[in-house]
């Protein structure tokens, strides 16, 4: 969707008198914000964590590489995207609004509100929830657009623009909003949703918990769609809802895991990165280069030999319940260690392979597309390691 947004001037806009606000009728648009930009004055804080009541909640060991105000400006949505995911557990998106005003009778302009949307995401290791900072900006309104009389009630939807509200304290859909009320809803904190306010304190801080009990499998998957659905409503007019994009996020429970639950942004390929130059896991990471980019050079020896993984490549799956399929993987690879290593064992090595046994792409279901490397046992081995 493409919009071009015209401020037009309240001179301009309405007559002297203003236009009946009961014949005004109003639409509105939400464009992602492709063009990288800069943090203009004024501007929340770079640091994550650092503006007031925003960033990621205290209490976790684990590194999340959050996106902070300053990337989120300077990415935007990139390759056109509607939003950018950083990585499984952080997000965000720029979209500017225009909400114009029409006189109802000859459709012409009477008024304008624009703005730029922010939304930084953070999902959570060990928590099936979710919380969003989300920033309404660089407000300007003209012609019967008033500061003090049209307001913005912000609220967000299960699914689509249509969907349940997401009020305090209200289960949809096996999620639960546990932060205050919105801007402008009856019985919210934050109940003055007038432009001035907005101006003046522009961040709300939005937290959702997900129930385990609407997960289905071993894991407990839950995908849910979130739709931040504002609402204008100026004197005397009709209401506008602005639905915008859905943000997906994946809930799950993993009692194999170091984090037994937690919640990611599906919208990116989960990679592992090892280095050649690390003395340890450089065998392991030349095993996995040579497997990705020369597999004519491994064991076995196969014509034609194609072995996944690659970032350019088709992904790996992981398997965990099925015992048998990893048992039947390693006993694959080490037979093939042996043939090319005889007694690789007595000689301080393991058999290592690729792609590892805990994926479906394993040695016994590969048809010969893998690779098996006996390497020095202090070496760390990947297959120990491998999350998904």
């Amino acid at each position: 969707m493409s919009t071009l947004a015209v401020l037009l001037s309240p001179a301009t806009a309405a007559g002297a008198s203003g236009p009946d606000p009961s014949r005004i009728t109003y639409t509105a648009t939400y464009t992602p914000l492709d063009d990288a930009g800069s943090v203009s004055a004024g501007s929340p804080d770079e640091a994550a964590g650092a503006r007031a009541g925003g960033g990621r909640p205290p209490g976790t060991d684990f590194n999340y590489h959050d996106v902070t105000y300053a990337e989120c400006v300077k990415h935007g949505n990139s390759a056109g995207k509607p939003q950018w995911v950083k990585n499984h557990f952080a997000l965000c998106r720029r979209g500017t609004v225009q909400v114009v005003g029409r006189d109802r009778d000859t459709g012409t302009p009477v008024g304008t509100l624009t703005y730029v949307e922010t939304i930084i995401g953070y999902a959570f290791q060990n928590e099936r929830s979710v919380a969003f900072d989300q920033y309404i900006e660089n407000i300007q309104a003209t012609g019967s657009v008033k500061e003090s009389t049209t307001f913005l009630v912000n609220r967000w939807n299960e699914g689509s623009g249509n969907g349940a509200i997401l009020h305090k304290g209200e289960k949809h859909g096996g999620v639960t909003q546990v932060s205050g009320g919105f801007r402008g809803e009856i019985g919210s904190a934050n109940e003055d949703p007038s432009i001035k306010s907005w101006k003046k304190d522009s961040m709300e801080v939005l937290i959702f918990d997900e129930d385990q009990a609407s997960g289905t499998g071993k894991d407990k998957v839950h995908t849910y769609d979130f739709v931040p659905a504002t609402f204008f409503i100026s004197d005397g007019s009709h209401n506008e809802q602005l639905p915008e994009p859905k943000i997906t996020v994946r809930f799950d429970s993993a009692p194999y895991e170091k984090f037994k639950k937690g919640s990611i942004f599906p919208g990116i390929r989960a990679t592992m990165n090892y280095n050649r130059a690390d003395p340890d896991v450089n065998e392991t990471a030349q095993h996995i280069w040579d497997a990705q980019n020369h597999p004519e050079k491994t064991v076995p020896q196969k014509a034609g030999k194609k072995i996944p993984g690659a970032p350019s490549s088709t992904p790996l799956h992981r398997v965990f319940y099925d015992e048998r399929l990893r048992d039947q993987n390693r006993k694959t690879a080490r037979a093939a260690c042996q043939a090319q290593w005889p007694n690789y064992s007595s000689q301080g090595k393991d058999c290592d392979e690729y792609p590892f046994s805990t994926t479906k792409e394993g040695a016994y279901k590969a048809g010969g597309n893998y690779s098996a490397r006996a390497l020095t046992s202090t070496d760390l081995d990947p297959s120990a390691a491998f999350v998904g």
